[in-house]
């Protein structure tokens, strides 16, 4: 028996590995299709046409080519190119920061403000317009969820994740209801969610760019007949999402099961009419343009990854970018009659980086404009002095007293945002404030 290697471009799951695997068994003499990758190992008896692997991958809208054939293995590997991933990521912030430029506000913290007072038509309302959190921040999961791999193109792959979606919404949104009267999660327990989610979705990112392969450890892998895209639609139900953790957290404030469900399915409904016509967009690209895609998702999901590491370590007070703060940049308290007075407006996405004095008590004062208030901002985390506090419109006061110089890192609730708190002991620096 002869032994044959084809590299195919445009794979990235079991399923495509499925297809492709009963596409060349169909041609006469090939006997066995292993994968090492998206390199095919074919393995087979007398002679092979090559036009007809090739023209047999590229119908089911696959890319190869003859040089992509040979009979080393090691001729024909090859990752994600640097020059690409370099290209790709540049694009990717250069078009996060346009958009914050041009619309004034960062569309990861576009989070509305959900409270006990929100009625179940505005939750619809809401899942409608945070569906443009949605396509940035789980856009790279829905490519890879509702790209059909075959030659057909239909609807079935962008409704079945819909409909996956939808469905883990409400049970989640009922198991949270349920338990909402005797348990709540913390922001311990949180983060160690969200460090988890991103070490996975990491290696998922690198297993897809071709930067390692997990041979035990599959992704997207499900049995031939199964609807991949409608348990990925499941799988998205949870992700550590702004807007369905602040779903979430108003599911568990209802303290009951059909009311924690009905409001997230109405939630999950509202964010799929922009989901649902991006995904069928998605599905009817082809050949190359299917392949560009693919690795615009691979990037996506790794600059994700890390960006949820990072807020998984925020929750444990781990500031990786700390020794990079110019504290010349920071605002000073002010000393009135014995008390440290530190001032500053709420902006959208941005509290402020103060320095304090140690062993004066300090009185924190937020000024918060409703128009700046979000979903997100609007609750206020110092760990270091055990405060947790919700921000309204008006004037907010925390007050707490450091005790010893230290650098810590305060934060949203969520862990998207974060500033800095230092702590001197220098009187000098504070001269005239009285």
């Amino acid at each position: 028996m002869k032994q044959i290697y084809i590299k195919i471009e445009g794979m990235h799951c079991s399923h495509c590995e499925m297809i492709i695997r009963n596409t060349l068994l169909e041609i006469k003499n090939i006997l066995e299709v292993e994968f090492d990758g998206n390199i095919a190992c074919l393995k087979y008896k007398g002679k092979l046409d090559k036009n007809k692997l090739i023209n047999a991958i590229l119908d089911k809208d696959y890319i190869t080519k003859e040089e992509y054939i040979s009979e080393d293995i090691r001729k024909l590997k090859s990752n994600i190119k640097l020059k690409e991933f370099i290209i790709i990521t540049i694009i990717i912030l250069i078009t996060i920061w346009g958009i914050n430029k041009l619309f004034g506000f960062n569309i990861f913290n576009a989070i509305p403000t959900i409270d006990s007072n929100i009625t179940y038509g505005m939750l619809f309302i809401t899942g409608l317009l945070t569906s443009i959190h949605c396509i940035s921040m789980c856009g790279a999961i829905n490519l890879i969820a509702v790209i059909n791999n075959g030659r057909k193109r239909n609807l079935k792959n962008p409704i079945l994740y819909n409909i996956g979606r939808v469905l883990s919404y409400t049970i989640i949104g009922g198991i949270v209801g349920f338990i909402g009267s005797v348990f709540s999660i913390n922001n311990t327990i949180s983060g160690f969610i969200i460090l988890i989610a991103s070490v996975l979705m990491f290696l998922m990112a690198l297993n897809m760019l071709g930067i390692i392969k997990l041979k035990r450890i599959k992704f997207c892998n499900f049995k031939k007949g199964s609807h991949s895209a409608f348990v990925i639609g499941l799988l998205n139900g949870l992700m550590p999402c702004g807007p369905l953790q602040a779903m979430q957290v108003y599911a568990l404030s209802t303290g009951s099961f059909i009311n924690g469900a009905l409001s997230m399915f109405l939630f999950g409904i509202g964010t799929v009419p922009l989901m649902l016509c991006t995904g069928i967009l998605l599905n009817l690209v082809k050949g190359k343009g299917k392949i560009v895609i693919n690795k615009i998702a691979s990037v996506l999901i790794l600059l994700l990854s890390l960006v949820m590491f990072n807020r998984a370590l925020l929750t444990f007070d781990i500031d990786i970018f700390k020794s990079f703060n110019d504290y010349g940049s920071f605002t000073a308290s002010k000393i009135l009659n014995g008390i440290q007075v530190i001032e500053f407006d709420l902006s959208y996405d941005n509290y402020q980086d103060i320095i304090l004095q140690k062993n004066i008590p300090v009185k924190m004062i937020i000024h918060v404009d409703k128009k700046n208030l979000t979903g997100c901002n609007n609750e206020i985390i110092i760990s270091e002095f055990n405060i947790k506090q919700e921000l309204k419109e008006g004037d907010n006061i925390i007050e707490f007293t450091p005790k010893e110089e230290m650098t810590i890192t305060y934060t949203c609730w969520m862990n998207m945002i974060k500033n800095t708190i230092k702590v001197i002991d220098n009187q000098d620096y504070f001269k005239g404030s009285d």
